[in-house]
């Protein structure tokens, strides 16, 4: 089945708790600026998505986010991630420039930005390391070969 997205989905009104979409052909842009406030669980990888996301704009109930394999670029602000975050799966993108490790949430057990453009130093306070480490180790960041991850 194909789908194409041709324009932005509204789901101001809805009740829904979880969306999965995954392996669909979803192409076009896609806005999580209007998801349902009590969205959880957002599945939306190995698709064609495309354009930029705005992560300070999630519902504050969203605990799992899934875009990895489609197209997305731009850079990913993490500083103000809700509490309520616990995975959130970014790779096989295209996002690049830095990225800003130091106020994720305490919820986060999984953060996977692998294989996109990212670049600079990422300073990890060592209990957060220790966290990733024990969950992922440290794959979670490899394939951006311009990225060091250091802990502090």
């Amino acid at each position: 089945m194909r789908i194409r997205v041709e324009r932005h989905v509204q789901f101001e009104n809805c009740a829904i708790k979880t969306k999965t979409k995954q392996t669909n052909q979803f192409t076009g842009e896609i806005s999580l600026e209007n998801l349902p406030k009590g969205l959880e669980y957002l599945a939306l990888s190995v698709n064609q998505l495309s354009g930029t996301i705005c992560l300070t704009s999630l519902p504050l109930a969203m605990e799992y986010l899934y875009l990895q394999k489609n197209n997305l670029e731009g850079s990913l602000d993490l500083t103000r991630l809700h509490e309520s975050m616990k995975r959130m799966y970014l790779s096989r993108n295209r996002f690049s420039g830095t990225i800003d490790l130091g106020n994720l949430p305490e919820s986060m057990k999984v953060l996977s930005v692998r294989e996109n453009a990212l670049s600079g130093t990422v300073r990890m306070p060592a209990q957060m390391y220790r966290k990733f480490e024990a969950n992922l180790g440290v794959c979670c960041f490899a394939g951006n070969h311009d990225l060091i991850v250091k802990r502090v």
